[in-house]
């Protein structure tokens, strides 16, 4: 008789176990649908001081690639339809000494913007180091808009690190090529935007 009662405990406890789990990922994937259509509606919102262009992966020679080239591709069109005075690139540098935002520097002045008009930050590690940056440069010349340039499912959470830098946000513009690894993307984005908006990171 225990035994039995004891099995019936257990299947009780696991099927609320799985609804649990099943509820957890519904609001999960709920959640990163909601950041992805932000993502989507977002477009730039004034001609902005600063268009802020995060990084990504470059390849061998600071060449960026595919989805990191398609960000730059949204910032020329925005700085030719005079949607920013300046363009910030701002990335990482790998171990094996890869420039993210040495190789977004070079593409862009390849594509007529003037070497000017382009502020490189290598040190861009993370969303937050690149929006810290850019309220830096801003301060120091008297300027404080940004639009951002991204994927569309990082775009909320980039905006969000802006306004909490005390900067004004001036919208996003995103790379309109889609990739298959967007909808993972997706779904990392949820814990990355709950961090950011508890500031944990």
């Amino acid at each position: 008789m225990r035994t039995r009662l004891s099995l019936s405990r257990r299947r009780r406890r696991l099927r609320f176990m799985l609804r649990l789990g099943g509820f957890g990922l519904l609001l999960w994937m709920i959640c990163a649908l909601a950041i992805a259509v932000a993502g989507l509606n977002t477009r730039p919102a004034r001609t902005a001081d600063l268009a802020l262009v995060l990084g990504n992966t470059v390849g061998p020679g600071n060449r960026p690639l595919p989805r990191l080239r398609v960000r730059l591709e949204a910032a020329l069109a925005l700085y030719r339809q005079g949607g920013c005075r300046t363009i910030m690139v701002s990335g990482g540098v790998e171990a094996d000494g890869r420039d993210e935002a040495a190789g977004m520097e070079r593409w862009l002045v390849e594509h007529g913007v003037p070497a000017g008009a382009i502020v490189e930050d290598p040190h861009g590690d993370n969303t937050r180091a690149s929006a810290r940056h850019a309220r830096d440069w801003l301060a120091a010349h008297g300027q404080r808009s940004v639009v951002v340039v991204s994927q569309y499912f990082h775009l909320p959470r980039a905006r969000l690190a802006v306004r909490q830098e005390g900067l004004v946000d001036a919208g996003g513009i995103y790379a309109r090529q889609l990739f298959l690894r967007d909808a993972y993307s997706s779904l990392r984005e949820v814990l990355g935007y709950v961090a950011y908006g508890m500031r944990l990171a």
